[in-house]
C-alpha cells in the first residue's frame, strides 16, 4: 500500500499559512501593505482579544470588481508582478499573492469593497476553501473582516501570547506603517476604544507626538543625507542624547516604505550614538531608507520583513555618520544656549559629620554611575581569603577628618581596620595579605538587595506629599498596567493618570528621593522582554530585577564623601550580609592588592 498520500490543497493552504501568518501582527501588516498599495490615505484598524477574536481593516482605496474580489483569495494571484525578473523594479509591498490565500486558510474572513465608479459593492465570504459573493451597499473601497485567527488549526493557536503582547506587535505594525506615510490618516480602535488617531502631517517628528508623546517628539531632531553616487538617501527622526529607552521598540528602519529587520542597520545606529547614551540604553528613531531597488532583495523572508543589500557597508556607514553628525551638531547648539558665567557660590557645604548612616542617608540626587560599566572587573577571590576582621591599628588618617583621633579597632563595633576612603569611591581597609579596596556603591548595593529580598513583605514605606507622574505612551501604560501589582509588593504604589500618564503615589522609605521615573520606565524594557516567559518564571524575574534596580538607586552613589563611622557601618553590614562579594549586577564589591605586590613594586621583595 502506497504510503505517500498528496495532501488536499485547504490543508496544503492551512501548512504554508504558518510561513506567512504567525501572529495577528502578520495579518495586520498584509492588510495595510495592501490598502497602502491600493491608493488609501485613510486607514481604520480595530482589533479586539489582540487580534485572535477580530482583525478588521477599512480603507477609502480603489476598491475590487467581481473577479479580483474572488481571485485575490487564490494562491499567488497578484497583480503586482508577472515574472521573477520584474522584483527588481518592485515599488510595491505585495507582490507574491499569498497573504489574502493564508490568512482565509486559518480564519473566517468577510471581504466588502467598491470600486470608485460602481454602482454597488460586493461582499466576499471565505472559510474552509469555500468563496461566495453577492451584491452588498457599501462606499468606496476595502472593509476586510478577518475572525477567530487559527479556530480551524488549534495547534496553532495554543502558541499565540496574551492580548497584551500580541496587541502591542500590532501597535508597532501600525507605527512603522505611520513614520512611512506621514501623509496618511490612520486610526486604531482596541477592543472598543480608539488608542490611535494620526491625522495626515508633514514630517516623522510630528508623528512621534502622535505615536509616542509630545515629551518625546521635543527631544526628537531631524536627519537627512544622500550618497548619490550609490542612488542612496535617508531622511528621518533620532532622539538627542538625553533620550532614550530600556529596549529596542523604539527603533524603526524603512526601506522604500518597507518596515524591516535587519541586525546590520541597528549596529550601525548603535555605533552612531557609541559613548553619547549610557550603556543598556538605546536611542528611539524612525529612519527612512530610499535605494535602488536593484540594489535589495525583499524576498529573503517569508513575511518579508528581513532584507538583504546589495552593498550593505555602505548604507550602516552612512548611517552611523549621519547620527554622529546630528548629535554633535545638537551638542554644539546647546553648549552654546546653556554657556554662562557666574561667581561660585558662598554658602558653605554641609558637614559630613552631621550626616547619619542610615539608607535613607544615600538616597540623595542619583549621580550617573555609566562609568562603572566599564571598570576593569579582576578576577574575584574565593570566599577564604577575604576577612573583614581588624588587623593592627590603623597608621594614618583621613585629611578631611584629622580635627579628631582614629579610633582604636578593638571592640566588636568597630571590626573592620578602616583607613579612609580614595576617590569618594572606595573605601581602604588594611588586612595582614594586604590592602583590600571596598567599592562602596556595589557594596551598599547588595546589602540593600539582601535586605529588600529578606523584608519582601513587610518594605517601610511613605505618602508621597507630591506624587510623581510618568509620561509614557500609550502602549507602554497598555502594557505596565497588568503588573502593577507587583510594584505596590515592593512598597511603589503606581495607578493609572490618563491615557499618556502613570501617578506613583507611595514609595519605599529607601527610595524617598531616587528616580522613581527610571525604575519604572525601565521595569517596563523587562516586561516586554519577559513576556515570551511562563507566568511563574517572569514574576521571579520581575522581582529579582526590580529588587536589585531599587537596591541600585537607594545605595551610596561613586562620588559620596563618607565619614569613618559611616563607612565601618558599611563594612559591618557587607560583612554579615550573604552573596557580598559581588553587588546583584555580578560586578565585585571589593578587590585585593596584596602585601606581596606592594612590597615587590617597593623592591623589597623579589
Amino acid at each position: 500500500m502506497a504510503k505517500i498520500k498528496q495532501l488536499s490543497t485547504h490543508e496544503a493552504q492551512k501548512i504554508a499559512a504558518g510561513q506567512v501568518v504567525e501572529r495577528p501582527a502578520n495579518i495586520v501588516k498584509e492588510l495595510l501593505e495592501n490598502a497602502l498599495d491600493a491608493g488609501a490615505d485613510a486607514i481604520s484598524l480595530y482589533i479586539e482579544d489582540g487580534g485572535k477574536e477580530l482583525i478588521r481593516i477599512v480603507d477609502n482605496g480603489c476598491g475590487m470588481d467581481k473577479d479580483d474580489a474572488q481571485l485575490c483569495f487564490a494562491k499567488h494571484a497578484t497583480s503586482k508582478i508577472a515574472s521573477v525578473d520584474e522584483l527588481t523594479s518592485l515599488t510595491t509591498f505585495g507582490f507574491r499573492g499569498e497573504a489574502l490565500a493564508s490568512i482565509a486558510a486559518v480564519s473566517k474572513v468577510t471581504l466588502l469593497t467598491k470600486e470608485t465608479d460602481a454602482l454597488e459593492g460586493l461582499k466576499v465570504i471565505a472559510q474552509e476553501g469555500e468563496i461566495t459573493v453577492e451584491p452588498i451597499g457599501c462606499p468606496q473601497g476595502t472593509d476586510i473582516i478577518v475572525r477567530d485567527l487559527f479556530y480551524n488549526v488549534p495547534a496553532r493557536a495554543k502558541f499565540l501570547k496574551k492580548r497584551e503582547t500580541e496587541t502591542r506587535h500590532i501597535i508597532q505594525a501600525i507605527q512603522s506603517m505611520a513614520f512611512a506615510y506621514p501623509h496618511l490618516h490612520l486610526q486604531l480602535y482596541v477592543d472598543g476604544k480608539q488608542l490611535f488617531n494620526c491625522p495626515s502631517q508633514e514630517t516623522m517628528i510630528q508623528r512621534t507626538a502622535q505615536l509616542w508623546d509630545a515629551s518625546t517628539a521635543k527631544h526628537m531632531m531631524p536627519i537627512e543625507a544622500t550618497r548619490s553616487d550609490k542612488g542612496i538617501s535617508l531622511c528621518g527622526a533620532i532622539s538627542n542624547h538625553q533620550w532614550f529607552r530600556y529596549d529596542r521598540s523604539g527603533i524603526f528602519f524603512l526601506v522604500n516604505n518597507r518596515w524591516v529587520s535587519n541586525n546590520g542597520l541597528s549596529r550601525a545606529l548603535l555605533k552612531g550614538y557609541n559613548n553619547v547614551i549610557p550603556s543598556g540604553r538605546y536611542p528611539m528613531a524612525a529612519i527612512s531608507i530610499m535605494i535602488n531597488p536593484a540594489l535589495i532583495d525583499v524576498n529573503t523572508h517569508p513575511k518579508k520583513q528581513e532584507i538583504t543589500f546589495a552593498h550593505p557597508r555602505t548604507i550602516e556607514q552612512l548611517i552611523q555618520e549621519t547620527v554622529r553628525a546630528a548629535l554633535e551638531s545638537h551638542v554644539s547648539k546647546q553648549i552654546k544656549k546653556d554657556v554662562s558665567f557666574y561667581q561660585p557660590s558662598q554658602t558653605m557645604p554641609q558637614s559630613v559629620e552631621s550626616v547619619s548612616f542610615t539608607p535613607a542617608a544615600f538616597a540623595s540626587d542619583v549621580k550617573d554611575i555609566s562609568a562603572f560599566d566599564d571598570m576593569p572587573i579582576p578576577e574575584p577571590r574565593t570566599e577564604k581569603s577575604i576577612s573583614f576582621a581588624p588587623t593592627t591599628q590603623p597608621s594614618f588618617v583621613r585629611p578631611q577628618e584629622t580635627a579628631q583621633p582614629m579610633p582604636i579597632i578593638e571592640t566588636p563595633e568597630q571590626m573592620h581596620a578602616v583607613i579612609g576612603q580614595f576617590a569618594k569611591t572606595y573605601i581602604l581597609i588594611e588586612q595582614e595579605e594586604g590592602l583590600y579596596l571596598v567599592d562602596q556603591h556595589a557594596a551598599h548595593e547588595r546589602i540593600l538587595y539582601e535586605q529588600f529580598s529578606k523584608n519582601f513583605q513587610d518594605i517601610p514605606t511613605i505618602n508621597l506629599m507630591f506624587p510623581q507622574l510618568i509620561n509614557c505612551s500609550q502602549e507602554d501604560r497598555t502594557l505596565i498596567e497588568p503588573h502593577l501589582e507587583l510594584f505596590a509588593q515592593h512598597g511603589i504604589t503606581i495607578e493609572p493618570f490618563s491615557k499618556e500618564q502613570l501617578i506613583i503615589q507611595s514609595t519605599p522609605v529607601h527610595l524617598k528621593n531616587a528616580p522613581l521615573q527610571e525604575i519604572v520606565r525601565t521595569a517596563i524594557g523587562w516586561i516586554k522582554e519577559l513576556q515570551h516567559v511562563d507566568t511563574e518564571q517572569f514574576h521571579k524575574t520581575i522581582h529579582d530585577k526590580l529588587r536589585a534596580q531599587m537596591a541600585c538607586k537607594a545605595a551610596v552613589k561613586a562620588g559620596d564623601v563618607l565619614t569613618l563611622s559611616q563607612m565601618q557601618e558599611l563594612m559591618k553590614d557587607l560583612h554579615n550580609s550573604p552573596n557580598r562579594f559581588s553587588c546583584p549586577h555580578g560586578r565585585p564589591t571589593g578587590w585585593m592588592l596584596s602585601l606581596h605586590d606592594i612590597e615587590k613594586t617597593f623592591r623589597r621583595k623579589t
